[in-house]
């Protein structure tokens, strides 16, 4: 069922957006190039691999896909210093509810949790909020990702959901931490945005017999959800900036 949770970013993402404007304001005004906390980023594309958490709703009934692993897979170049382009794909190890529309009870029956797996193809727009510096190492980003996500199918739901394919957007908040010029660890926070499409048994009485309880808790034909990730991961930078 629906944990009435609200995904969003968490502090710390404000925090970083706060902070990192100014410190790219202030550039190296004031700072003797051998001692300056900034650096430049030597190389333009950047490939790693994240793993985190999604930390979803499903809907009102948990029918949609929600907590799980997720598992991306990140390609990003500078398309200039301050802006990054990225592909990303990504595999979530979800789970989601089935409403059981063929109960004789007077109330609709849920069963579950069960798998649902959830693959994600994704462009991204990022701003880097140092430009193509690092400040003692850290470069932190804001950004949004655009893309689509493509749900497996539960052969034990005959209720006749389906999440099919959603299009979806991912506004973004995080850090690149350099160790090397090459080796930096990702640390992200994000919330995926989507749709989900109810078929019209979930609004109306659920057997046809009589007046029973929908399964919604609402009638709606469609309703918008949110979920938040927090993703941690290892990358490699490589190739200079064009």
């Amino acid at each position: 069922m629906s944990t009435g949770r609200l995904a969003v970013f968490p502090s710390w993402g404000l925090a970083i957006l706060l902070f990192a404007i100014p410190v790219h304001l202030a550039a190296q005004v004031g700072h003797d190039p051998a001692k300056s906390p900034y650096r430049d980023l030597k190389y333009g594309q950047f490939v790693s691999f994240t793993a985190g958490y999604f930390n979803g709703e499903g809907g009102q009934i948990g029918v949609g896909p929600h907590d799980g692993k997720i598992f991306t897979l990140r390609h990003e170049f500078l398309a200039d210093r301050p802006f990054s382009l990225a592909i990303t794909a990504g595999y979530g190890d979800l789970k989601r509810i089935i409403a059981d529309t063929s109960s004789v009870a007077s109330r609709p029956q849920f069963r579950g949790p069960v798998k649902q797996s959830v693959m994600f193809a994704e462009g991204t727009f990022q701003l880097n909020l140092t430009g193509g510096k690092t400040w003692h190492s850290i470069a932190p980003y804001i950004g949004s990702g655009i893309g689509l996500a493509f749900a497996s199918s539960i052969k034990s739901d005959s209720s006749g959901y389906k999440f099919s394919t959603k299009f979806y957007v991912a506004p973004t908040v995080g850090l690149r931490i350099f160790a090397t010029p090459r080796l930096f660890i990702r640390l992200e926070a994000r919330t995926y945005f989507w749709s989900l499409s109810y078929p019209a048994t979930f609004r109306t009485d659920f057997d046809g017999s009589g007046p029973l309880q929908p399964v919604l808790t609402t009638p709606v034909s469609k309703e918008w959800v949110t979920s938040g990730v927090y993703n941690i991961g290892i990358g490699y930078a490589f190739h200079r900036p064009f």
